[in-house]
């Protein structure tokens, strides 16, 4: 234990002086070999922590087919088999190393058997998994075959949880995304643009909701369960200003910021769904006004001009964004200096606000993450009846290290 110890605070501590620590971290091959990652063919490596007694165990097959399809292009899979969950890898090295050669005809790199968790869990999985080493796919596992996406310099670029099947398009086009060198991302970025994440800083990104549920926006009880009037008036919007509904869906908001700031005013509608946009524009005509431009943005950003908004909203939207690093990156080009973004996000902490869990933040970690991406909070309001109201600003003095600004 003590020993293990000593070898993680080492590990932390050379962090300091190395590009890529997880490279670097010794481990045992199944056939018994001291290696480390540097040792392995230069490339992205796909870490899973496997079992062949689990639920999860045909995913073999999924890892295998991709080591097939990747390895000549540079992907390294290295499997760590573990029995802390549920106990379902019983069995020896060399059972093992049986097991998955006569059941999935495995080829790819394995080792010894480790712990994957607690105390005792091995040094590779310690930097996976603390936040300090890893802040932006930290968390403990929860279960068997777990994947981490490791790019060829060392950074952890992605992170699937156990149902996210090897040869889905989330962990392809990841893989792909890895395997490109520089030159190539950079120029398919504005074509295809990164691939998304599932999740972020230990938070599940929750599914976008589709332009056929606009009728719920526009419920009749939304003003009374909300009291967005309440809500909108603590924007504290001026005439003349330039404000932008991020993810603004059928404009339920956009309309009332676009009257308040009037028609020397703009308003940019920003969404990704042209059907939500037409609706918006529908009302927007019906309504007589005149002082709104829609954008039928990118997943990952927002394709507002440069230095051309006051004011940001985003309501009840962030937690759904598959590129929170690029989005925001956008975001604070496009603001203008002393510019203001604010989040509406109903409250994680009431258990009493009925919305699923993955469309709820807490107040603590909208902070978290908006500090992360170089946002400072600057006040906030909390006397609606379900949702947090909080204003950030640019923090000119953030690190924003190891965060993806490409956006």
């Amino acid at each position: 234990m003590v020993r293990l110890i000593l070898v993680f605070q080492l590990l932390v501590s050379y962090l300091a002086i190395s590009a890529s620590p997880i490279h670097e971290v010794p481990f045992r091959t199944i056939e018994g070999k001291l290696t480390t990652l540097s040792d392995l063919k230069e490339g992205p490596v796909l870490i899973v922590n496997v079992a062949s007694e689990c639920g999860y165990t045909g995913q073999y097959a999924g890892l295998q087919i991709l080591h097939e399809r990747y390895a000549k292009r540079g992907l390294n899979i290295v499997a760590f088999p573990c029995n802390d969950f549920g106990g379902q890898e019983p069995g020896s090295e060399e059972e093992i190393k049986e097991f998955c050669k006569k059941k999935f005809n495995v080829a790819f790199s394995m080792t010894s058997k480790v712990k994957v968790r607690g105390e005792d869990s091995h040094p590779l999985y310690k930097l996976l998994t603390e936040e300090k080493t890893n802040p932006t796919f930290f968390g403990h596992l929860k279960w068997n075959f777990e994947k981490f996406l490791i790019d060829r310099d060392g950074k952890v670029v992605n992170r699937f949880r156990t149902r996210v099947r090897p040869t889905s398009d989330e962990l392809t086009s990841a893989i792909e995304w890895a395997l490109m060198d520089n030159k190539t991302q950079k120029e398919q970025y504005d074509k295809v643009g990164p691939p998304p994440l599932l999740e972020y800083c230990e938070r599940q990104i929750a599914r976008t909701m589709h332009w056929q549920g606009a009728p719920w926006l526009m419920r009749k009880v939304r003003e009374e369960e909300e009291r967005t009037s309440e809500m909108v008036k603590e924007l504290k919007l001026k005439p003349g200003m330039a404000v932008a509904d991020i993810g603004s869906g059928n404009g339920y908001h956009t309309l009332m910021m676009a009257e308040i700031i009037g028609n020397k005013g703009t308003a940019y509608a920003v969404d990704i769904q042209p059907e939500m946009l037409r609706m918006l524009e529908d009302r927007a005509n019906k309504a007589g006004m005149k002082n709104i431009k829609s954008i039928e943005n990118r997943y990952w950003d927002t394709d507002l001009p440069d230095s051309s908004i006051d004011f940001a909203l985003m309501a009840d939207v962030y937690h759904e964004f598959s590129h929170p690093e690029q989005m925001l990156s956008s975001i604070r080009r496009a603001l203008k200096p002393q510019g203001i973004v604010t989040l509406l996000e109903f409250r994680e902490e009431d258990l009493k606000v009925p919305i699923k869990p993955e469309h709820k933040m807490s107040k603590e970690q909208v902070i978290k993450e908006m500090k992360k991406n170089g946002f400072k909070l600057s006040r906030s309001y909390d006397k609606l009846p379900w949702q947090h109201l909080l204003f950030f600003q640019v923090d000119t003095d953030a690190d924003l290290k190891g965060v993806d600004k490409s956006g």
